[in-house]
Formats: C-alpha cells, structure tokens, sequence
C-alpha cells in the first residue's frame, strides 16, 4: 500500500513538470521524499549500536594512548642524567703525543690511574723486550738487537716490529674492557695509518707542547724505577723513599747526545702524524705535574661537551 501511495505521488509531481509555475513544489516534494527515505526510524536502531554520542567527536589528535601505572612510567629526568653523564665521560681510548721528556709518561699515568684505562707505553715495551733477549728464539733475538741498537743510537724503531707489538696489545682483553691510553705511538705516519687500517681510532689524540731546551733539562734529573715502571726526576718529582730511591736507574737513551738525535726526529715527525687525526687538543707541557693534569682533565671534559677548539 505504501508504494502504491508512493508511486501516485510521483505522478502527480510529474504533471507538474508542465506548469512552469509549479516547478519548484517538484523540488520540495522530492526533498521531503528523499529525508523520508534515508532517516530511518527510532524502532529501526537495535539494541547493540551505541547510542553514545561522543563516538561520533572528530579524533583531532590521533589516538591517545592508555595511561600506565606509575611504576611503569619513564623517568625522563633518569634519561637525562644518563645522557649527561655520557656527555662529560672521559674518553676510554686516547693517543698521548709529545717530544722526549714531555712528560708524556708522567701524565699518561696519572690519567690511566685516575680514570681506571690501561696505560702502556711502547718505550717500555721495547725495554722490557730487550731484557728479554736471552730468553727467545733466533728470530726474536735479531729483532731485539735491532730495538737495542736503535735505542742506543737515538733512532726509530722498525715500523714492522714496532707495528707488531702494539697491536698485539691493544687486541688484548684489558685494553677492550677499560680502554686504553697508548703512550709515544704512533711516532711517524706510516704507523698512524696502519692503526687506522686496523680499525684503531682513538677518542681524543693528546699533544704536550714543550720547547727542547726545557726537555733537555729534564732529562738530566730523570730517574726510572725498573718494578713499578713509574719515572721520577729527582728535582721536580722525587721518589717519596730512600728504598725507591736506591733502585732507581738511568735509561740508556737519556743521554745528551741521544737526546738531540730523538728531538730532531721527533720533530719531523711529529706534524706528519698530526695531519692523519682531526680530535687534537693541545697541551702546555710547561708547570708541575699536577698543574698539567688539571689542564688536561679540563681540556678534555670541555672536549667531551663540544666545547673545545681544536
């Protein structure tokens, strides 16, 4: 009965096509007809649609996320002293440069002992090596005699054994485990390249400026204790007991004319090296022990915050 109704009244709305004057009660009929149509009825809603019209509410936002319980909240202020801390931590690999008697050695050690890296420094190693000459084969043998008499004569040790020993090293557990300060390597730029071919970079590259004729000096009063391998002078940084005193020896390449001979290498040297790394900071060598390892320890948290002038 509905559509008989329905379609009676579309015809009657047709006729109307052909009064002009009548057209527009055409649009309003259809208008009427078409919200009758697609409005449905309050009966027709079941029960299982939600009636609740906040559904409806434009999401401008995305979705918002479930808030946890505090115990599984991030502290962010945590994650802010963490990244602060990692910001300010003390580099973990370091390359110490500087000219014979720079106090290179001295302060080395006062880093690694303060900041728990291992401190190793190639000078000691090739004398260690060489106090072990009559406990090796043949083809170490000739090896030490060959770091033995460059040592006396002033010169540079053999890129190849010297390449050797140091990497061999820096392989080892410790070194991975704490991080390691290398002392006096690499001394040309060959030997520069092949830690970097190793895959060996280091955090920060330390040079201590300090003019020949004070070194010279130095050297003069500079005192080696062979159990400790810590090094003394006996003017500026004596040993603190007569015991430590008695055992104290003079390296054999401590000497005047030894000197001389590793300043002029060092010094050609030591630009060529510099060029193969970018993170250098530079150190006045000049003053006490302590004053130099306060530059230092500023000097590199400045560093480590990105403060710091190369």
């Amino acid at each position: 009965i509905e559509y008989r109704i329905l379609i009676k009244a579309i015809m009657q709305l047709i006729q109307y096509l052909y009064r002009p004057k009548q057209r527009w009660h055409l649009l309003l009929a259809l208008l009427i007809m078409h919200s009758t149509l697609v409005t449905p009825s309050p009966s027709a809603t079941t029960k299982s649609q939600p009636t609740d019209q906040t559904q409806h509410r434009p999401k401008m936002w995305g979705v918002i996320p479930k808030i946890e319980s505090t115990s599984s909240k991030v502290d962010f202020g945590s994650h802010r002293k963490n990244n602060a801390e990692a910001t300010t931590a003390f580099p973990k690999r370091m390359i110490v440069m500087g000219g014979p008697a720079s106090g290179k050695g001295t302060q080395c050690q006062a880093i690694a002992e303060k900041h728990g890296l291992v401190h190793f420094s190639t000078g000691d190693m090739l004398r260690q090596a060489v106090s072990s000459e009559s406990s090796v084969d043949n083809e170490r043998a000739s090896h030490i005699s060959t770091i033995q008499n460059c040592m006396e004569k002033g010169l540079l040790i053999p890129d190849d054994i010297i390449i050797r020993l140091v990497l061999d090293r820096l392989r080892s557990p410790d070194c991975k485990r704490q991080g390691w300060i290398l002392d006096g390597f690499p001394r040309t730029s060959n030997q520069a390249r092949a830690l970097q071919n190793a895959g060996i970079d280091p955090d920060t590259f330390l040079f201590l400026s300090v003019p020949d004729e004070v070194a010279i000096k130095r050297v003069v009063g500079r005192r080696h204790d062979p159990l400790t391998g810590k090094v003394y002078h006996l003017d500026w940084n004596p040993p603190p007991n007569d015991e430590i005193r008695q055992r104290l020896v003079v390296r054999s390449d401590d000497t005047a004319e030894s000197m001389k001979q590793r300043l002029k290498q060092f010094h050609y040297n030591a630009n060529a090296v510099k060029c193969c790394y970018s993170n250098i900071v530079e150190i006045d060598g000049l003053g006490t022990p302590d004053e130099v390892l306060r530059d230092i320890d500023s000097s590199l948290k400045l560093v480590t915050q990105g403060k710091h002038r190369v």
